[in-house]
């Protein structure tokens, strides 16, 4: 069994190094130097058809490989072929840092050609040994590098594609365990209405793969959507000590982590249970609890047993740990078994034909006998088979390909191995978040391609570029979500995912093989404390390392002494410790053994994302192949210049940080993708003179978002006007001075005639003539006190005192919108606009390609709902905010809004009647109406037949279109009124780019 686990893990690990250096060695080919040297170009030519021969061998394989030493030689020449290609690109890196002596640099040059000649020669003859060993000798046949669209397809055509495949997926999930779900949502909505009621207990018991945890994110999803803002999830580990189980449903909660610093046990819980008794209700779901955990769990639960309007969901194996949560009669169990045959005919159906038909599947028992029943092994089996060939879902094929499956394990296994190949790096990356965390798919996407895992996938067989690499990590998402690998747990406003994670028996069998050949490393409670959950590293060059505890303090104790970060070729750094203080220094410790024993580091993603004030002071400029610094959420002050420097960056994150200034010399920058600043004032006409002055400049850019700028005038515009056409995102606001109120036309025809790319905009005009005086007067003294810049570098832009948020509108004064035109932006999906709109032409100014519209102090006098409902055949998002609206009625009409789903009023200071039409917004899921004080009545409401939730939110008395509305309620229809005790404005929270919901808090 040993030798069989050995041979997998090799396995595993060869096909992930072979397809990264395969790509690597395909990026290499694209390199100037090597056009100018057909010998070198020869040589990486040459090993990538060996390489693809080794690839084909291990795809025709069903079983892993029994040759362990010819597995091993492989690996460890990936590896070294891997590092020296790395290392080519470092010292190019480093001369055109300026790191050589301008007399030494043609020399060092020719010399690292030279090198590169060299490994690329020793690895062709290291191939073509291990070839021969296998007796791989005949030629390949070239295939296409993915299996998503063909090529020809443009990227926003295929964005809308993948948009309508979404749609089909999120519907066929949801078919299985209704009454389940119904069940436990009862005893959740008896809690909320009978107030003597004290926390419930819901056990959700069953075997591995009978859809225990399927069904609490059910649930738990479902509060969510009903308004239960104080939740968390938490899988309990076989490690998780009962201070990192309690501070990690306090951080979910809301608390900061700063607070929770140096706290003991007892604190930790006073802490927690001070929390849950100020909420007026909670939602704790327990996944997963093992019997050694169940002091832990009756702890909790005895504990939580006097607050009022809780309720916690516990999933569990064990039968022992759900019957002792029976002490209470009131509590629930729901005991899941597996499905029966026309419910697993009809399951497999869904999955593999995306319709639940199970007379398709007359002839496909082997696949039900295989499967016993069980819904993950359904889902696991109908992924798999969806992606294959009709031969192969046929006998005797498909009986030679179950034959070796007899359990969950094996069809785990079987679903991995049938991954395309390119896929397996990607999926194995997911692996460094923690176990069941929610992954932004936008911050996935972004690492993938700054890992390299997705630029190969660009061009066609001609080496031209026909697709962009986002589309690519997007097309790889949705495969492997259609193969039922991954789940998508949040969805944004436009039908796309907004987080997602990977099953959680998926990432146990994963994590251990690809860390037991040093592929990744973990640092966790389970390796911090001695306790060895996982495999150890037979090799010290960790490629991908993540943080879940504290790597020095721990290290310091004895931690995991076979990871030495000093030898370790790290490409990837992600931390997730997140306490305050334990990392400000920390961070440039680990980061400096890193590249203690080179004066340079491969590292080309740094991730430290909700870390407290990380420090970076003395290494980032040791990091010139950096490709991806997120420091969102980490409240630094500044950042260190020598950001500027980082030639290859891609993606900035420094979004809720309190940064309020860049390198002007940034805007230089040739490979930068997406910049997510944090609505501070930066003068855009210097941007735009940047790139039109420096070709090449932000010339793939194509996320700008969090910027505020001042007046930008015609004349100012001209000649720049092509600048920046690659965008998709833009997050804009105008700041606009009394004195010219007309200044940000020319910014808006740019917009409009220009940015004909954008899928996501926000674009709004803001009066705060203040902040943009004290920011010039500021940048004025800047100029006449500042030293002289160092070679190269220019002046630092200065930025205002108070940076502007539009978190704070309350500082703000709304303006008068330009004129846009967005007609013929086809691509455009989600757009937000901020001020006043002078009688606009919808059908000019909207394109009928919306999904998602928000509207905030528009001031519009008149009733344009009809003409918008007509217009706007896809919208799915309608969100009318503060003043945009003053008239005193607004009515849909049959046959508006077709596609419509959800819709949010609120702050209309005039509006009194609303009347909806037979036949209007037939899809309609979820309105919410929010301080709506002279609104009196809601004509119709009942006419939207798959409206399930209304939310009526007011600020001191009840108003007085609820009872109105309740004589109008559907039968399946949920009414939830609340007082708005914290007078909140903004809405709920997003962790994703796409966040104009934080944004639209117009006064």
């Amino acid at each position: 069994m040993a030798a069989a686990s050995d041979a997998t893990n090799y396995t595993v690990n060869c096909e992930v190094a072979a397809e990264i250096l395969s790509q690597k060695l395909e990026i290499l080919l694209c390199h100037p130097e090597l056009a100018r040297c057909l010998l070198t170009e020869k040589l990486v030519t040459d090993a990538k058809e060996k390489l693809a021969m080794i690839q084909d061998f291990f795809s025709t394989q069903d079983r892993p490989s029994k040759s362990m030493e010819w597995l091993g030689r492989l690996l460890r020449a990936m590896y070294e072929a891997e590092n020296f290609v790395d290392k080519f690109h470092l010292r190019e890196a480093r001369g055109r840092q300026g790191a050589l002596q301008v007399v030494t640099r043609p020399a060092a040059e020719l010399v690292s050609k030279c090198k590169l000649w060299a490994d690329l020669y020793n690895l062709g003859n290291k191939m073509q040994e291990l070839c021969q060993d296998q007796y791989l000798t005949g030629k390949t046949e070239k295939k296409p590098a993915s299996s998503f669209p063909p090529a020809n397809v443009p990227g926003q055509g295929q964005k809308k594609v993948r948009l309508t495949s979404y749609g089909n997926l999120h519907g066929s999930c949801y078919l299985w365990r209704k009454e389940e779900k119904k069940e436990i949502m009862r005893l959740e909505q008896r809690g909320e209405k009978a107030m003597d009621v004290i926390v419930n207990v819901t056990t959700i018991l069953g075997e591995p793969g009978t859809g225990k945890t399927f069904l609490a994110r059910w649930v738990y999803t479902e509060a969510m959507y009903q308004g239960i803002e104080s939740h968390a999830w938490v899988r309990i580990s076989a490690n998780m000590e009962v201070n990192e189980f309690l501070f990690e449903i306090l951080k979910q909660m809301g608390k900061p982590a700063r607070e929770v610093k140096d706290m003991d046990l007892n604190e930790i819980e006073k802490m927690l249970y001070k929390e849950l008794a100020d909420r007026k209700e909670f939602l704790i779901v327990l996944d997963d609890v093992r019997p050694s955990k169940e002091r832990l769990l009756r702890r909790l639960v005895g504990r939580l047993f006097y607050y009022r309007r809780g309720h916690i969901i516990i999933t569990t194996q064990d039968k022992r740990i759900a019957d002792s949560m029976r002490f209470d009669k009131k509590w629930l169990l729901v005991e899941l078994g597996k499905l029966n045959a026309d419910e697993s005919k009809k399951m497999l159906a869904s999955k593999l034909y995306r319709v639940p038909d199970g007379k398709c599947l007359s002839e496909k028992e082997v696949i039900l006998k295989t499967c016993g029943g069980l819904p993950l092994s359904l889902s696991l089996l109908g992924g798999l088979l969806s992606h294959t060939e009709e031969p192969e879902r046929q006998e005797p094929r498909l009986s030679a390909l179950l034959k070796d499956c007899s359990g969950i394990s094996d069809l785990l296994q079987l679903s991995y191995r049938r991954l395309p190949v390119h896929l397996k790096p990607c999926f194995i990356y997911m692996a460094l978040f923690p176990v069941a965390a929610p992954i932004p798919t936008r911050r996935l996407v972004r690492l993938w391609l700054a890992e390299g895992l997705l630029d190969s996938h660009c061009y066609d067989r001609d080496k031209k570029l026909t697709r962009v690499p986002e589309d690519v990590g997007e097309a790889f998402i949705l495969e492997l979500v259609e193969r039922n690998l991954i789940d998508v747990v949040s969805w944004r406003a436009d039908g796309s995912p907004k987080a997602c994670q990977m099953l959680t028996s998926l990432y146990d069998m994963i994590r251990p093989i690809a860390i037991s050949m040093g592929f990744l490393h973990i640092h966790d409670a389970s390796n911090s404390n001695g306790q060895q959950e996982q495999a150890q590293p037979r090799e010290t060059k960790v490629r991908w390392l993540a943080e879940h505890t504290n790597i020095v303090r721990d290290g310091q104790g004895g931690g995991n002494p076979s990871l030495n970060l000093g030898q370790c070729h790290v490409r990837s750094f992600l931390s997730f410790y997140l306490r305050r203080g334990m990392l400000t220094k920390d961070v440039s410790t680990v980061l400096g053994n890193i590249t203690s024993k080179t004066e340079y580091s491969l590292l080309r993603v740094l991730d430290l994302e909700g870390v407290y004030k990380p420090s970076l002071q003395g290494v980032l400029h040791k990091l010139v192949l950096l490709r991806y610094l997120g420091l969102r959420f980490t409240v630094l002050d500044s950042i260190p210049r020598e950001v500027a420097d980082l030639h290859y960056l891609e993606t900035l994150d420094i979004k809720h940080t309190n940064i309020t200034s860049l390198p002007s010399s940034l805007w230089k920058a040739r490979y930068l993708r997406h910049l997510h600043l944090n609505w501070f004032y930066i003068d855009l006409k210097k941007i735009l003179k940047a790139c039109g002055n420096n070709v090449g400049a932000l010339t793939k850019l194509q996320t700008l978002s969090g910027l505020v700028t001042g007046e930008v005038k015609e004349n100012s515009m001209a000649g720049h006007m092509n600048c920046l056409t690659t965008l998709t995102t833009l997050k804009l606001f105008l700041q606009q001075s009394d004195k010219d109120t007309s200044a940000g036309q020319a910014v808006a025809d740019w917009i409009s005639c220009k940015l004909t790319n954008l899928q996501y905009l926000t674009f709004g005009v803001i009066k705060e003539t203040k902040a943009a005086e004290e920011a010039e007067a500021k940048e004025a003294k800047l100029k006449k006190e500042a030293k002289p810049p160092k070679e190269g570098e220019q002046a630092v832009e200065a930025a205002p005192a108070e940076p502007t948020k539009v978190a704070e509108p309350e500082k703000s004064q709304i303006g008068a919108l330009p004129e846009l035109s967005l007609a013929q932006h086809h691509n455009l999906l989600e757009l937000y606009l901020l001020g006043q709109l002078k009688n606009p032409i919808w059908t000019r100014l909207l394109p009928d390609s919306l999904r998602v519209l928000t509207l905030s102090g528009s001031k519009l006098k008149t009733d344009t709902i009809p003409q918008l409902g007509n217009h706007l055949r896809s919208l799915r998002t309608l969100r009318l905010l503060a003043n945009s609206f003053l008239g005193k009625s607004m009515t849909f009409t049959a046959d508006g809004f077709p596609s419509l789903e959800i819709m949010k009023i609120w702050k209309l200071p005039h509006l009194e009647e609303v009347n909806i039409k037979g036949g209007a917004m037939p899809h309609l899921k979820e309105v919410e109406y929010r301080h709506l004080g002279m609104l009196k009545t809601v004509e119709g409401i009942s006419h939207c037949a798959e409206l399930k939730t209304i939310w009526v939110i007011y600020h001191s008395d009840t108003p007085a279109f609820v009872e109105h509305l309740k004589h109008d309620l559907g039968n399946e229809m949920n009414l939830h009124v609340e007082m708005d005790t914290e007078g909140s404005g903004s809405m709920e929270s997003d962790e994703d780019d796409s966040d104009e919901e934080n944004e639209a808090t117009a006064p």
